[in-house]
């Protein structure tokens, strides 16, 4: 199993199976340059992840899968963009969302309008146009000032996330 090993300026030197790599033919969006991309987590029970390029060390985009913060939450994706990514189905894609963090985590901010789409078994990601109204780049990620922290969330399946090791 080949590897890669980013100098990340958070984390040190992270080691990456070259498997789980995504593809982001278009980049994210401000960032079209920047196509390749792995999906890093700090620890194994966070419901926080990065979506850290692989090419630029400093680049990385605090993400969450937004069912954890918005169990109700709908997307609704163009034909093109499933095309782009190489599929049909729901079942065949993960959806993350990224998230903006200031100095108090309790006023963070979701973007459910244009979420990072992944095909799980190609590894080619988009970030796409979620065609649902109603949606925006600055949703409250606690919607609810009283509303609880989640503080574990273990997936299923993760192929697609590495988990940093307690050593970093």
């Amino acid at each position: 199993m080949a590897s890669v090993t980013i100098e990340s300026t958070r984390f040190g030197p992270v080691e990456i199976d070259e498997a789980i790599i995504l593809d982001l033919p278009s980049g994210m969006i401000g960032f079209a340059e920047q196509q390749r991309f792995a999906i890093l987590k700090q620890r194994e029970d966070s419901v926080f992840m990065w979506l850290h390029s692989v090419d630029d060390p400093a680049l990385a985009f605090p993400i969450v899968l937004p069912w954890v913060f918005y169990w109700d939450y709908e997307v609704d994706l163009a034909d093109a963009d499933m095309e782009a990514i190489g599929v049909s189905r729901a079942d065949q894609i993960s959806i993350y969302c990224v998230v903006n963090v200031g100095a108090d985590v309790r006023n963070a901010t979701v973007n459910l309008f244009s979420p990072v789409v992944i095909n799980n078994a190609e590894r080619r990601a988009r970030q796409v146009i979620n065609t649902i109204a109603g949606y925006s780049t600055r949703d409250r990620l606690f919607r609810d000032a009283d509303s609880p922290t989640p503080v574990a969330m273990h997936e299923s399946e993760a192929p697609n996330v590495t988990v940093l090791s307690a050593s970093r």
